[in-house]
């Protein structure tokens, strides 16, 4: 539940980003990420758990680099792997992520507005075409690599939380996404056969 899992995270009743580019990490996602921390940190209006993944060994200097202090802003946590993601992702009132399914099926599942950024190295661009079925039903916004900044991450994030009753409605349309109970339709297949 959210009221349990902010609680359980330590995080207060201001708007809380959670952005990820998978386990191993994404260094487009996590550069504009990085660029998009620091500016937030400036004015403390969100909360932010960002996982940068074990392959992207840039991530916390870009940080830096871009004038984020995290000592000094508890309200931004920089996770290597986030191990703890139903919990994070039911605290979220947006999330930005890749586009491959287990992300989706998560994101339905838990009806959250989501801004997917998706990889363009998969075959045959089917994380753009999983982006599109959501996007195309109100659920998410998307961001192609080739377009993403710093810049158009913080205003497609900005456009997005100004807006709860928009955000609100991306999470119905998410869930209706949804297939709880694709485990009985895929039992219900298989006896048929």
């Amino acid at each position: 539940q959210r009221e349990e899992s902010r609680k359980a995270l330590g995080l207060d009743e201001r708007p809380v980003v959670l952005s990820f580019g998978g386990s191993l990490g994404a260094s487009a996602l996590n550069r504009a990420a990085a660029y998009m921390l620091a500016q937030s940190a400036k004015t403390g209006e969100y909360q932010h758990i960002h996982g940068y993944g074990s392959h992207d060994e840039k991530f916390l200097d870009e940080c830096r680099e871009f004038g984020l202090d995290v000592e000094k802003n508890p309200q931004i946590r920089l996770l290597e792997y986030i191990d703890n993601m139903p919990q994070c992702l039911s605290a979220a009132d947006l999330v930005i992520g890749r586009a491959g399914a287990m992300t989706l099926t998560e994101i339905e599942a838990k009806a959250k507005a989501s801004i997917l950024i998706p990889s363009p190295n998969v075959a045959e661009n089917h994380q753009f075409h999983n982006a599109m079925a959501l996007v195309r039903r109100g659920a998410a916004e998307i961001i192609e690599e080739k377009d993403l900044t710093g810049d158009k991450l913080i205003e497609t994030v900005q456009g997005l939380m100004s807006q709860p009753g928009r955000l609100a409605e991306m999470g119905r349309n998410a869930k209706t996404l949804g297939r709880p109970d694709s485990l009985d339709l895929i039992w219900a297949a298989l006896k048929k056969l």
